[in-house]
């Protein structure tokens, strides 16, 4: 279901209507006619969405967390079943589709939360947008195009737009994202992400000649331990079987470090199979193995769309030689099969870690914008602003960070 302006109705004759039913519909109908007339329509399904979706997602700038495929599939098993109603926003001008917002009205504690479809099987929460979109809309203009856009929306008590990459492309090559312009706050984490050099011997400089040696040593001894097998998934079927193993692995990995993950939660574990059994035509899932001798040594699970390929999970056994870094090398091998595939840009994803700063010097920043957008939904906003400013200032205080793992990993081993 979409919202336009003939959305607005009028009772047939003898059937009377409470006066809060006319004015409930006495307003949807006068949104519908602002959104239309500065061509935005909210679509309240992902089965109304499709067509005009697919279509922008063709030629727009994004990431594939922002595909129909990607969020229908988590809606279908988690967002649905967590009570989130799809608000899903078009911006056109002259019939040309300009943006797509992929949001939605989450109820919690009594709140209507205005957020991102996506949950945490999305890294990156954003829109999709078109290429010439800042010379339909400037950086001056697009705030006022956000209160439209609101205005137009289901009501809600709060924004809660989590996760936001400020560029859509490299630090190289941005492509800036114009939902970073309205008032928000760094996020506790950045992501990591760069462009791909033509040849993998050209990218192996950016680390120093001590680490490239040490890396093709440790390559050749564990070829001397046996068979090395580095592969891709080469088919839907092989794709589920590789990524239940590799998601399997890592929530263990994960329990044991006491952290909970989506990696063992029933509907999380459903989106990523019906997105591994994609037709090859809408292939989105990018699963690999490192082997020795049949012996899994590391997995990864990412995906790749529009030139760029993303790094979601990533794991190893942690008991098969170990000293040879089986986890390092895999991602080396990842990123030399990326180059030979024509890949253009490497993405890393969120959250630091000290070996993505040898790939990647000059991380992106993410950003949250939360406020309360009516007097039930101010104070929870306060509060989880302070909240996710105190999480900011931990991560980036390493002694901090450090003792809250160490308190983690005790509790799991309790």
């Amino acid at each position: 279901m979409s919202v336009s302006s003939e959305d607005f109705t009028i009772p047939a004759a003898g059937r009377p209507m409470r006066k809060r039913g006319v004015s409930a519909r006495f307003r949807a109908g006068y949104r519908a006619r602002l959104a239309h007339a500065g061509g935005i329509t909210v679509f309240e399904s992902f089965e109304a969405a499709a067509p005009a979706w697919r279509e922008f997602e063709a030629r727009a700038r994004g990431t594939a967390f922002q595909t129909h495929d990607w969020l229908s599939a988590w809606h279908a098993h988690v967002g649905a079943a967590e009570g989130i109603e799809p608000a899903i926003v078009t911006v056109a001008r002259q019939g040309e589709t300009l943006l797509l917002a992929p949001l939605g009205v989450e109820r919690k504690a009594g709140l209507r939360r205005l957020v991102w479809l996506g949950g945490r099987l999305a890294d990156y929460k954003g829109p999709l947008v078109a290429e010439d979109f800042s010379r339909h809309v400037t950086n001056a203009e697009f705030p006022a195009l956000w209160r439209q856009i609101r205005r137009a929306l289901p009501p809600h008590d709060m924004v809660m737009l989590q996760n936001q990459p400020v560029s859509l492309g490299t630090p190289e090559r941005p492509f800036g994202n114009p939902f970073a312009l309205l008032r928000g706050e760094p996020a506790a984490d950045s992501a990591y992400v760069f462009d791909l050099p033509q040849d993998f011997e050209t990218f192996s400089q950016r680390y120093r000649a001590e680490t490239r040696r040490s890396d093709r040593t440790k390559l050749k001894k564990l070829e001397a331990e046996g068979e090395v097998t580095f592969r891709y998934a080469a088919t839907p079927e092989e794709r589920l079987a590789m990524t239940e193993e590799v998601l399997s692995r890592k929530a263990a990995q994960l329990a044991a470090q006491g952290i909970s993950s989506i990696f063992s939660d029933a509907g999380h574990l459903a989106a990523f199979r019906e997105l591994a059994l994609l037709p090859e035509e809408r292939r989105l899932l990018d699963v690999a193995e490192l082997r020795l001798d049949g012996r899994f040594l590391s997995g990864s699970v990412g995906h790749v769309w529009r030139n760029r390929a993303t790094l979601m999970v990533h794991t190893y056994d942690h008991e098969i030689l170990p000293r040879l870094s089986p986890g390092r090398l895999h991602l080396l091998k990842l990123i030399e099969a990326s180059i030979e595939r024509g890949i253009e840009v490497y993405d890393l994803s969120v959250g630091y870690a000290a070996y993505k700063e040898s790939f990647c010097d000059r991380p992106t920043e993410m950003r949250n914008l939360v406020s309360g957008t009516t007097l039930l939904g101010l104070l929870p906003a306060f509060g989880l602003r302070q909240g996710l400013a105190f999480k900011r200032f931990v991560k980036n205080e390493p002694r901090l960070m450090s003792a809250f793992q160490d308190i983690r990993e005790r509790f799991a081993k309790k």
